[in-house]
């Protein structure tokens, strides 16, 4: 046997050997990943229990249909808004959730009670909220309710819909919001836009694909590229509101409203912009959409805390570092769960998993679950305006933070079970 055919063959099995050493690695490392992207199923079992046993005693706080929960700022006990209030559609989604998480038909039952009470705000044009309040809603119903009931429900979306679609402006080419015009504000000749719209923009964006014209979904488009061209900074921090001139649609000035200060980034606004980016995306599949869903999502991992729940405002002051802002966490993490399955470089993938994994485990925490507070609400330690003198809403429960912590608990299992969150 010649040397030549010796050498060929030792070769052969070393090459052998460091392929099979590689593949060992890697199926070492996909191991690991799953371990770290999986939460112990007691942690997920007890925080659907607590969730389900506070959902059921709310309906008897709650009592009356016309009322809806908001924040719980007085002995952790709810507080409420009307119909119109931009945080209605939340409770009725919750119930929603806990429906599709438990299968028990009363909170089918109660979740049709109190989205019923909403039909009457499909024509209000005094808000900029009404995706949040349809869409949580009669969107979560949608595929919960019998067939008849589906076609009433995708009317009144549709109506809403193109509520919402009135508050464009082809000259400014973005959404209007209420906080900051009149009668809020005396100066009338401004156009405000605030972060928050991106989370409505679902609203248009399924009306157009259910029978409201496709303006709709344009509209949309463009006040998310907008919003994306004039509310992040240079280093990948946002704005929560830009204020416009109605008249020529040239920018007036950049800013907050619940953050810190004017430069400051308010985490909650940027947790708004990351999900409604995500939703863009979902709706368009436009790569662009993609690339600014992850960038915005990659600012707000860099600036989280060890502890994987955001502060307040990411730059906030120093004595109040402290305080945090679940909600902005559970938004991000129910995000992030739905991002991971878009992206397609694997190292990402794994990084947007295993972070939404993290944030979630952080809220089913005995820090954040509200187990052993006698309150109705979920999650505690959520925040609204931390700057504004005599806000009673800061670090209290808020019924966002619940609906967002309910869905990011529903993706994991869905992402679980079968690699997709719908």
């Amino acid at each position: 046997m010649s040397i030549c055919f010796i050498n060929t063959r030792i070769m052969r099995l070393h090459d052998l050997k460091v392929i099979a050493f590689a593949l060992l690695f890697l199926a070492l490392s996909v191991l690991q990943q799953s371990r770290c992207q999986q939460l112990p199923d007691s942690l997920v079992q007890n925080a659907l229990r607590v969730s389900f046993k506070h959902l059921e005693s709310s309906v008897i706080e709650v009592r009356d249909s016309t009322r809806f929960p908001s924040y719980a700022p007085h002995d952790l006990q709810w507080s409420y808004f009307n119909s119109g209030g931009w945080t209605s559609g939340f409770y009725p989604g919750c119930l929603w959730l806990a429906y599709e998480l438990s299968g028990r038909n009363e909170f089918r039952e109660w979740a049709r009670t109190w989205t019923a009470g909403l039909e009457k705000e499909k024509r209000n044009t005094n808000t900029h909220d009404l995706g949040f309040m349809f869409c949580c809603s009669f969107g979560n119903g949608l595929k919960n309710v019998s067939q008849n009931e589906a076609r009433a429900y995708r009317d009144i979306l549709v109506q809403a819909a193109l509520t919402l679609d009135r508050r464009y402006s082809p000259k400014v080419g973005m959404l209007r919001c209420y906080w900051d015009e009149a009668p809020f504000s005396q100066d009338t000749t401004l156009y405000p836009v605030v972060v928050d719209i991106m989370m409505n923009l679902e609203l248009l964006f399924w009306g157009a694909e259910n029978g409201a014209p496709q303006s709709l979904k344009d509209h949309a488009i463009q006040h998310a590229n907008k919003t994306y061209r004039d509310f992040v900074r240079p280093d990948g921090g946002t704005y929560h509101v830009v204020r416009y001139k109605k008249d020529s649609g040239e920018i007036f000035n950049k800013g907050q409203l619940q953050g810190q200060d004017e430069k400051s980034t308010w985490t909650r606004g940027h947790a708004w912009f990351t999900y409604g980016m995500t939703v863009c995306y979902r709706y368009t599949r436009d790569e662009s959409f993609l690339e600014k869903a992850c960038a915005l999502a990659d600012y707000f991992i860099k600036r989280l805390t060890p502890d994987d729940v955001s502060a307040w405002d990411f730059d906030s002051k120093p004595e109040f570092k402290h305080v945090k802002d679940a909600s902005a966490t559970a938004i991000v993490s129910s995000a992030l769960f739905e991002l991971s399955t878009y992206v397609k470089d694997q190292a990402q993938k794994g990084k947007y998993r295993e972070k939404a994994t993290a944030m979630l485990a952080a809220l089913c925490s005995k820090d954040y679950l509200a187990e052993r507070e006698k309150t109705n609400a979920l999650l505690l330690h959520s925040t609204q305006y931390l700057t504004q003198p005599g806000n009673q809403n800061t670090d209290k429960p808020a019924i966002f933070a619940d609906y967002y912590f309910l869905e990011a608990v529903k993706r994991y299992l869905a992402l679980e079970k079968t690699g997709r969150v719908f």
